[in-house]
């Protein structure tokens, strides 16, 4: 499995960062017209099990995820077959410039753990916040499986600099706000010092996930977790506690990156609890900063 992936850091960063290079906004006519040409993805059973174990799944959590006896993948596996930059070379789009601001996820029926699917993506939607600061590329992905659409994703790309090119245009990202409330449970979740190294065998070996020199330039005291990797053991996380480990309950799973968890860091979910499932945020124990936000989970009865 090829997987290449942008880097995913704190939102709040892209409005704050100083462009060494100037502002170029985006070009909303040739970004939607923009025809993607579909493809065919191919998975083994070896992709879903090690996405699971690098998420932190194992015995003492649910072997089902990890062990090819009657496995179960975790549903966000999808979003790692669903991204490719390489539509952005002929658009203008600078993938230095570009950083990973959330995902909405939608399931119409669970992963087998071995399969070939059918990709179709499109541009269904730019966000304008101005000349010389940041635009959002909504790219919406769906996998079908022997014509029949299983997983949907809406990916939101922030591209520095890309904004002021005449105002928003076609869909937008949904804002999904926590209720004003304490959360009806608080969880905490334990990462390992070597996770991001693990996870990056999934095909994402940007070195900022790896090489202590590459982070420090970036800005981190060291290598952060894969934005990926912390949204995957959301879900996974949110399966086990609130679904009964069963994918198929799972129909929407979403949330905003709001900053960098590094590997060995804990977890500390919120959680609350709705009429349609679970809203969720997740904070670092370590340092108390956030994380994840927006989180929503729809859960089938």
């Amino acid at each position: 499995m090829i997987w290449r992936c942008i880097i995913q850091i704190a939102m709040p960063s892209f409005t704050q960062v100083k462009l060494r290079e100037p502002a170029v906004a985006l070009d909303p006519e040739r970004l939607l017209a923009l025809e993607i040409p579909s493809r065919q993805v191919d998975y083994s059973d070896r992709d879903t099990l090690l996405y699971a174990l690098s998420l932190g799944a194992g015995f003492d959590k649910d072997l089902r995820f990890v062990h090819e006896d009657e496995q179960r993948v975790v549903p966000s596996f999808g979003q790692s077959l669903t991204f490719d930059d390489s539509w952005m070379d002929p658009t203008g789009v600078d993938l230095a410039k570009v950083v990973h601001g959330g995902l909405d996820l939608r399931f119409d029926a669970p992963f087998t753990p071995a399969g070939s699917l059918e990709l179709r993506s499109s541009i269904v939607g730019l966000g304008d916040k101005g000349e010389g600061k940041a635009a959002i590329i909504l790219q919406e992905t769906e996998l079908l499986q022997e014509g029949r659409r299983i997983f949907t994703t809406l990916s939101s790309l922030f591209v520095r600099g890309g904004g002021g090119f005449g105002g928003s245009v076609g869909q937008q990202p949904e804002m999904n706000a926590s209720p004003d409330r304490e959360p009806d449970e608080t969880f905490e979740v334990a990462t390992r010092a070597d996770q991001a190294l693990l996870f990056r065998l999934l095909g994402d070996r940007n070195p900022l996930h790896a090489l202590p020199e590459v982070a420090r330039a970036a800005g981190f005291e060291r290598p952060i977790l894969h934005g990926a990797c912390t949204f995957g053991i959301a879900c996974l996380t949110v399966l086990q506690r609130y679904c009964d480990g069963d994918p198929a309950r799972l129909s929407r799973f979403a949330a905003r990156f709001s900053g960098p968890l590094y590997p060995g860091e804990t977890l500390v979910f919120s959680f609350w609890k709705l009429d349609t499932g679970i809203s969720f945020s997740a904070t670092t124990k370590e340092r108390g900063l956030p994380v994840l936000d927006g989180g929503r989970a729809d859960i089938r009865a």
